[in-house]
């Protein structure tokens, strides 16, 4: 995404939730579910001998009223800048050092390169494909269904049993659990908190139109203390920093409550799947068009 150009504000506004503790422990009260999403309901600890065999569910649901940390660091997780390759590349570049943090070795550029559907035509939305040129200063950004998809076909490509989950719809305080369990959470937001409406348009070849915010960006978080109202997030842009919580709120839910998390790591082992249970974007990456020609698709 622009850093500093880019993307839409969405519509929804969802209902504020108060995010304070008193203790040392924070419960999730109600499941905030105002948009219709739900989390995977997929089992978690195979007991079978052979989990090769066996197909990777990691069951990241929360039960109502459960209770996690009122603070939660995880540790070692490195920023990768943005600039000065992909000056217009935060959603990619924000996975990518999710996957590295993860122990995959991939770089920003081959992320976007080889796995990222991109369309400079106006003809797709940003949740089909990254609209514009991630290298360059004009291009527009992309939305959660993209990266989702982008992180799998890394997957498929690397024979890795992991997948990408779309949290869109969720809470800020239900992000936070994820990240209380260990998984950093890709969320997208506005540049420096910045409070602003989209300002540009366009109109698809099938006649939706489409709104672009250029402070839109993305940034993945990977603690957060609910005592001082803060968050800690890796940005592509700044590095790892701290912001403040309710700041982060308001900025994350004019971007739609978009947020994705990544199942498993390179030490996953699993049955190789592709999922379809998940929107497909006609618009195929580099890498997925030359696996489905050469398997004769």
């Amino acid at each position: 995404m622009n850093c500093g150009i880019l993307r839409k504000t969405v519509l929804a506004v969802i209902v504020m939730m108060t995010l304070t503790s008193c203790g040392e422990r924070v419960a999730l009260v109600e499941n905030d579910n105002s948009m219709g999403y739900s989390f995977s309901k997929a089992k978690e600890g195979k007991t079978t001998k052979n989990l090769a065999e066996e197909v990777f569910d990691l069951d990241i649901s929360i039960k109502e009223g459960e209770a996690f940390p009122n603070k939660y660091v995880i540790e070692g997780f490195n920023p990768v800048m943005q600039r000065p390759e992909l000056p217009t590349g935060c959603e990619v570049t924000a996975l990518c050092e999710t996957l590295n943090y993860l122990g995959f070795d991939i770089d920003k550029v081959t992320l976007a390169d080889e796995f990222m559907p991109m369309d400079n035509s106006g003809i797709y939305t940003m949740r089909q494909a990254y609209i514009g040129d991630p290298k360059s200063e004009e291009g527009f950004g992309c939305y959660s269904p993209v990266i989702v998809q982008t992180a799998d076909d890394y997957f498929m490509s690397v024979k890795s049993p992991c997948y990408a989950v779309d949290l869109t719809g969720r809470s800020l305080k239900e992000l936070l659990y994820q990240v209380a369990q260990g998984r950093p959470v890709i969320v997208w937001s506005t540049i420096d908190m910045v409070v602003t409406a989209p300002n540009y348009r366009w109109t698809t070849n099938d006649g939706e139109e489409m709104w672009f915010n250029d402070f839109q960006h993305c940034v993945v978080i990977y603690g957060y203390d609910f005592e001082a109202g803060a968050v800690m997030v890796a940005d592509p842009l700044a590095g790892n920093v701290c912001r403040n919580m309710e700041s982060f709120k308001n900025a994350y839910e004019i971007l739609g409550n978009q947020a994705v998390v990544i199942c498993g790591d390179s030490k996953t082992v699993g049955k190789l799947v592709e999922r379809q249970d998940k929107p497909q974007s006609p618009v195929l990456s580099r890498n997925k068009a030359e696996r489905q020609e050469s398997e004769g698709q």
